[in-house]
């Protein structure tokens, strides 16, 4: 069995499932019964990841820094010290609330990550 990863027939039936390079999720325990309905051989090669569900906030305070620091190419010596000098915390407060009402829906910011590697060992129909 390689490094992180784990055996298909040892995750709870809700475990969450992809497919790298997809978008397509399944659970574990929905993979089984189709293997063991269906004996689909493309679905039991496929390269099954377990996945975890996250959630992308934007940061108002590394936003600001990171453009000050793109900027600061074209702008004289120390001038992003003096640019973020002019900025307080009620300044980050008030971007933080635009970007947080901006992007209070799913579309953008729910993702998920690839987590351990799925060996698939359970039995698959006319094997």
């Amino acid at each position: 069995m390689r490094k992180n990863s784990v055996l298909l027939s040892e995750l709870p039936n809700e475990t969450e499932l992809s497919v790298e390079e997809s978008g397509y999720t399944i659970t574990a325990g929905e993979l089984r019964r189709d293997l063991e309905r269906d004996g689909d051989l493309d679905q039991a090669n496929d390269n099954w990841c377990t996945i975890q569900r996250k959630r992308w906030k934007p940061s108002a305070e590394r936003m600001v820094v990171a453009y000050i620091e793109q900027e600061y190419d074209e702008m004289y010596e120390d001038w992003d010290d003096r640019a973020m000098e002019c900025l307080k915390d009620e300044h980050y407060q008030r971007i933080q609330e635009v970007l947080d009402e901006a992007f209070k829906g799913d579309s953008a910011t729910e993702y998920w990550s690839y987590e351990k590697d799925v060996i698939i060992d359970t039995a698959i129909k006319g094997q």
